[in-house]
């Protein structure tokens, strides 16, 4: 039998022993359930004991007359109990799709803030002249103001006693590494209790609920912060700038014309790129783990909320 696929929209062929059966279509691999096969009326019913002598009854005039329970054909028939597939993605063959589960997603936060507390050990600003770590600070060296130097660097540029008159505490760190402990704890207790069946203690029970929505308040609190002080500079980085516009303090001063402001700005750039202060890979991975864990969290709430609704799914076709 011809039949329509209700997913591609194309004819195909179906054998008549599949009718009423979950048959694939062939073009696009989707599956769906054939109709049953017609089947045509009985016989109109005779009462025994007709006489024979009875008279026929008179010939009715010839008329062409579809049977009122044959089905159109499949090209003209409306199907509105089949889904309308979308026309712009009639065209894909193949289709790989990733179902978005509340048990999986649970562990991104934990794993990526676990990740984001070991790179707050790596250096997060610094000196980098010819590619070489002379004078790094960590996300705890920044917040107390402190930095980590190479014995060769020190040897050929002697900056230590610049940076150390220069470098102070970076404020905003204070309250992002405050809540860095906390955010991880709370991270990791949601898949804890989980696969553990922890019984939570009854004061802690009816609030277990927020937890999702608390945890992903407070990383996109703390992805705020950490922008932030991206912003603003760290350590090392505003110690140098202050040094660079030190030293060109009386030319500012007499500088007067474009041309002379032009020189000095490309002296002062020139300054800056021969000591090559930078932020690090290190950093920049902390934030981009830290906005995937705060997104991950609230992907978890928004599975809780749907209920017993089944998961949204990630889909690639081609």
């Amino acid at each position: 039998m011809r039949l329509l696929c209700p997913y591609c929209q194309k004819p195909i062929t179906v054998a008549d022993s599949e009718a009423g059966k979950t048959v694939n279509c062939p073009e696009c691999r989707e599956q769906f359930a054939a109709p049953q096969l017609f089947t045509p009326p009985p016989t109109p019913y005779e009462a025994p004991g007709r006489p024979a002598w009875a008279p026929s009854p008179p010939p009715m005039p010839e008329t062409h007359r579809e049977p009122a329970d044959r089905p159109e054909p499949m090209e003209s028939r409306d199907l509105p109990e089949l889904p309308t597939p979308d026309r712009e993605l009639s065209g894909y063959r193949k289709m790989y799709s990733i179902p978005m589960r509340a048990d999986v997603i649970r562990w991104i936060p934990p794993g990526a803030m676990t990740l984001v507390f070991l790179l707050t050990l790596f250096p997060w600003n610094g000196m980098y002249p010819g590619g070489t770590s002379a004078y790094t600070q960590s996300a705890w060296q920044c917040l107390f103001g402190a930095f980590s130097s190479d014995p060769v660097a020190e040897r050929l540029m002697q900056f230590t006693p610049i940076l150390e008159e220069r470098v102070h505490s970076n404020l905003w760190l204070l309250p992002y590494l405050l809540l860095l402990i906390p955010a991880l704890a709370l991270a990791w207790a949601g898949p804890i209790v989980e696969v553990l069946k922890v019984k939570l203690p009854p004061n802690i029970e009816p609030y277990w609920k927020y937890r999702s929505a608390a945890l992903g308040a407070l990383l996109f609190f703390m992805f705020l912060l950490l922008l932030a002080q991206c912003l603003t500079g760290f350590g090392i980085q505003k110690a140098v700038e202050q040094y660079i516009d030190e030293q060109v303090t009386l030319e500012k001063a007499s500088a007067k014309t474009p041309e002379e402001i032009q020189t000095l700005e490309m002296k002062m750039d020139g300054k800056r790129g021969s000591m090559r202060v930078r932020t690090t890979t290190a950093l920049r991975l902390a934030i981009f783990l830290h906005l995937i864990a705060a997104l991950a969290a609230l992907g978890e709430l928004g599975l809780a909320l749907r209920g017993d609704k089944p998961p949204p799914r990630v889909a690639a076709m081609w």
